[in-house]
């Protein structure tokens, strides 16, 4: 026995030294590719005079990057896991506005996997105020998706490929419901909720949507939707029953032009012109001028580094507040992960800013449909804790801040949310499921003792009993009255006007201000000038505060970004589907069982 347990020993140990040496290798391989690249006589990027700043976003835009925690994570991560900063992209298109060396702005959005309507509003504004200064802003592509269009139908001229494509297919879809199928696995799914909108559950106990879900989901979706139009009617100087024909008749248009899609979308006016990738370039090049064969233009990546990535107005008297982003499913842990929220890490950081007396105020940017019940109120418990020493939180909705999204935020000073914000959603639910038929099924049963009946009562293999069943629901029902107490405490309203709104119903940002949800629309900035106002300061700078991250792994990221070590952004639409769901699924692994998630909040 002991011989056989020496070999295995030698035989892991063994593994783990090849394992090391192999990622060790490939780090000292990249660095050396790095440093070739670096010292190997290639031009260096530089700003030529009368120069195009081009535009090319790779991968999903989000409020902030979450770096791996650890160096061999950041090597080895899939390239369809790109994201890139809208901070980022607005503050190079701020800046290219007053540098003289650029003259126009190509934007590239092929690769742009996935932006939110939020996102893209902001982007519009930013282009528009770049156009005020007498410059250009030139977009072209193949394949245009709404969200995409949106952003290059704010441009000076926009072209497309003669073989390309756009359409409007409006915002909502369909869900996947699971009751037939539990049901043939003898699979009994255990539901707790509380709120006749909390249509989170319904996948697990129906086969389609229920009405008061269709309601709601119908009036939030269009209310998205007419901004959406609105906005691509006023870039382009059409009527919004222009753009809205296109949408919902596009057939009949398409028909007209005996099936020729990028012509439908000409003949639309929502396309200046149909163009080849050479024809535009040599447009382009007409302007701008050409360098050794190609066009004479910089990349956002390669502008941002050499113009700086933040504005250096660093102020030795101004006061700070600092920003903190809460990005993803909201579960206790997960710090790291890409599309979770830790809550371990964010009350990290407002516990730093609660020690730190140079910070006067917090605005907690939350872009999240919520997750687990208990780490949303850890992190507002915090927040309380900051507001303690006198200082303010002002919460700033991105594209989502729904039901713990909306928690975390409930007692804070002031919210900021944007007009296509989804918000709302409160809400509490729980979900156990337990497998006591299906192992039947297969000759497996359970039996045993307990000391109290609760001992037996809850076990997913034996089923709960009707004790263990009242204690879920009497938990549920608590925190949905937790979270009622919360809103109508911080946003002073009665319990009753609270339930009015409450239920689990989601709502768009400008619906939740009527409502009084909200204290008023703006971005972030928006934000920010509120958190000074109330923190009564007039000098102010905004701070980042993240948590600290490996060293190498920065490093590791940002020169595979800048060398073009990440090939591509393009993932399998069903592949990417699937991953969805099951970030979804992960979503349910809180320890208490109670949730205050919106499944359905995503455009």
């Amino acid at each position: 026995m002991s011989e056989s347990t020496g070999f295995f020993s030698k035989l892991g140990h063994r593994i783990t030294q090849v394992r090391t040496f192999v990622i060790n290798s490939v780090f000292v391989i990249v660095v050396l590719s790095i440093l070739v690249s670096l010292f190997g006589g290639n031009d260096a990027p530089t700003i030529r005079n009368n120069s195009a700043l081009i535009i090319q976003p790779m991968g999903s835009i989000v409020e902030q990057n979450v770096v791996p925690t650890n160096w061999q994570d950041a090597l080895f991560q899939d390239s369809s896991d790109a994201t890139i900063e809208i901070g980022h992209i607005l503050h190079a298109i701020k800046i290219a506005g007053s540098d003289e060396k650029i003259k126009m702005i190509v934007l590239d959005l092929s690769d742009l996997n996935q932006v939110s309507l939020t996102q893209a509003k902001r982007i519009v504004s930013a282009l528009q105020t770049f156009k005020e200064t007498g410059k250009k802003v030139i977009s072209y592509g193949n394949v245009f998706e709404q969200n995409q269009y949106y952003i290059a139908s704010s441009s000076t001229e926009l072209y497309m490929n003669p073989w390309g494509q756009m359409l409007l297919q409006g915002y909502g879809g369909n869900n996947l419901y699971f009751k037939d199928l539990l049901a043939k696995l003898d699979i009994n799914m255990h539901i707790f909720r509380v709120g006749e909108f909390k249509s989170a559950t319904e996948p697990f106990s129906r086969i389609n949507m229920s009405d008061e879900a269709r309601q709601a989901s119908s009036s939030l979706y269009q209310g998205i939707w007419d901004e959406l139009v609105d906005g691509i009617a006023e870039n382009r100087q059409l009527t919004s029953n222009e753009v809205n024909d296109y949408a919902q008749n596009f057939d009949v248009l398409l028909a007209k032009t005996n099936g020729d899609m990028a012509r439908a979308a000409l003949e639309a006016n929502l396309i200046d012109e149909l163009l080849t990738q050479d024809q535009v370039e040599t447009r382009i090049a007409a302007e701008v001028g050409r360098y050794e064969d190609e066009i004479n233009g910089i990349g956002m990546r390669s502008y941002l580094n050499m113009r700086g990535l933040m504005d250096e107005t660093n102020d030795e008297n101004a006061a700070e507040i600092g920003v903190i982003v809460v990005q993803g499913a909201i579960l206790e842990d997960g710090q790291g992960v890409s599309n979770v929220a830790s809550a371990q890490d964010v009350i990290r950081r407002i516990r730093q800013a609660r020690f730190n007396e140079d910070i006067k105020a917090i605005v907690l940017r939350v872009d999240s449909p919520g997750g687990s019940a208990f780490a949303s109120e850890l992190i507002r418990q915090e927040l309380e804790l900051f507001q303690v020493t006198g200082r303010p939180v002002v919460a700033s909705f991105a594209n989502v801040a729904a039901s713990g999204g909306y928690w975390i935020s409930a007692t804070s000073d002031a919210i900021v949310a944007e007009s296509a914000t989804i918000t709302g959603s409160i809400g509490i639910f729980g979900v156990i499921p337990t497998f006591e038929k299906s192992l039947s099924r297969i000759g497996v049963y359970t039996d045993g003792v307990g000391t109290t009946p609760l001992a037996r009562g809850m076990d997913s293999f034996a089923g709960l009993s009707p004790q263990a069943q009242a204690i879920f629901q009497s938990s549920v029902e608590f925190g949905y009255g937790q979270f009622i107490d919360l809103v109508a405490r911080g946003r002073d309203m009665s319990k009753a006007e609270v339930e009015e709104v409450a239920q689990g119903r989601v709502w768009q940002g400008s619906k939740a201000l009527e409502l009084g949800l909200v204290d008023a629309l703006g971005d972030v900035n928006v934000a920010l000038e509120k958190a000074a106002e109330l923190a009564g300061v007039e000098q102010w700078q905004a701070i980042d505060l993240r948590q600290p991250i490996d060293p190498r792994s920065i490093f590791i990221i940002e020169m595979m970004d800048s060398f073009g070590l990440v090939l591509s952004a393009r993932t399998n639409p069903l592949l990417r589907s699937i991953q969805e769901q099951l970030d979804t699924l992960a979503m349910f692994t809180d320890r208490r069982h109670t949730f205050a998630l919106c499944l359905a909040c995503t455009n």
